[in-house]
């Protein structure tokens, strides 16, 4: 049995959702760490894969949230070992600043469940849940020596990886469901989100055949 310490919130964005059926499914074991509490980053490394979840936290320049210097670290450290890390959303941008890539506030978010637009055989082009104000600059990540970049979106690195360590801007974690949950969670209208959740559902087989492909490269690399 392989184990698998994901660090989040213990609320916001916390809901394992696919990734906790894909977990089961493959007979993984998960360990949960939260931002809101101690964690010891000795503990968290021992594990066979790292995930790191969503956050309404910031690592773009001028926004740094305190605790990001230690998820920064973290990350670059387990980069480092080359063992197998997965950033999802707030965790990809982890990702990109341990890498030392460039995080940006954009002027709108990027919000929808929809198509990005793939560069490698290893990111399907969805559709995908975005949910993001920050972006990662595609160019600073094309610069970094080792770092393949796997998809873009509105001018936005989507997707990227550095050897057994990868990271996407999007939520393949997440279903109709989970999303709906959150949504009435952080008191976002409704109606706001009831056509992305709406799009989720449509598309919920083949979403979660695509989510399980992705964590099972992710974790075979």
């Amino acid at each position: 049995m392989s184990k698998i310490a994901i660090l989040s919130h213990e609320v916001v964005g916390a809901e394992l959702a696919i990734l906790g059926e894909w977990a089961d499914a493959r007979g993984h074991e998960i360990t949960r760490y939260f931002r809101e509490q101690k964690w010891d980053a000795q503990d968290v490394l021992a594990a066979d894969l790292l995930i790191l979840l969503g956050s309404p936290n910031s690592v773009s320049t001028g926004y740094e949230h305190p605790s990001s210097a230690q998820e920064i670290e973290l990350v670059k450290t387990r980069i480092e070992s080359d063992q197998p890390y997965f950033g999802i959303c707030y965790g990809s941008q982890i990702m990109a600043r341990a890498l030392g890539a460039e995080v940006n506030r954009r002027e709108e978010k990027n919000i929808g469940f929809k198509k990005i637009t793939s560069e490698s055989p290893h990111i399907h082009e969805g559709g995908w849940m975005l949910w993001h104000e920050d972006f990662i600059d595609p160019e600073s990540i094309r610069s970094i020596p080792g770092v393949e970049l796997l998809a873009t979106d509105v001018e936005a690195a989507i997707a990227f990886r550095k050897g057994n360590a990868w990271a996407v801007q999007f939520h393949p974690e997440s279903h109709a469901e989970s999303l709906g949950r959150m949504v009435e969670g952080i008191g976002a209208p409704k109606e706001k989100w009831a056509p992305v959740a709406d799009a989720m559902k449509e598309d919920e087989v083949s979403l979660r055949e695509r989510s399980f492909a992705l964590f099972d490269q992710v974790f075979s690399s």
